[in-house]
């Protein structure tokens, strides 16, 4: 019985923490520009999928290495996620320049209002307010 019950308990365990997750699918925009976003809040990750096929994506505490830009420097940029009751936020903590080995902080933060249908996104130190709604049912991730 002592086996049964400590089965049970070590599933529940692990299973608990996704109980909790959940999937926001939401469509924003504004003229001439427009976002499809699908969050996991469990995960406390964010996807992004632009208009014209660009995606981003955000894992809290990942960290990505960008290929060279325009002035051939590979970059290492550690995400930043947080989900607070109806607020995503969303962004960037460091970046890393791989060539001179030297990192700054950088904070770059958007924030998703789910309850007030608004997406607030800084696009290059300029920040764009977007609205969103609902995504049509059945979108996933």
């Amino acid at each position: 019985m002592n086996a049964s019950l400590y089965t049970f308990a070590a599933l529940a365990l692990l299973v608990a923490p996704h109980a909790l997750a959940s999937e926001i699918h939401l469509d924003c925009g504004r003229t001439n520009r427009t976002v499809a976003i699908d969050i996991d809040t469990g995960r406390r990750f964010v996807q992004l999928i632009w208009e014209d096929g660009v995606a981003e994506e955000y894992r809290d505490g990942d960290s990505y290495v960008s290929g060279a830009s325009g002035s051939s420097e590979t970059q290492k940029v550690t995400y930043a996620v947080s989900v607070d009751k109806d607020a995503v936020s969303f962004g960037q903590d460091r970046v890393c320049v791989a060539a001179s080995g030297k990192c700054r902080d950088q904070h770059i933060r958007n924030l998703l209002d789910v309850a007030a249908g608004t997406l607030k996104y800084d696009d290059g130190g300029v920040i764009a307010v977007l609205k969103c709604a609902p995504a049509p049912p059945g979108r996933k991730f």
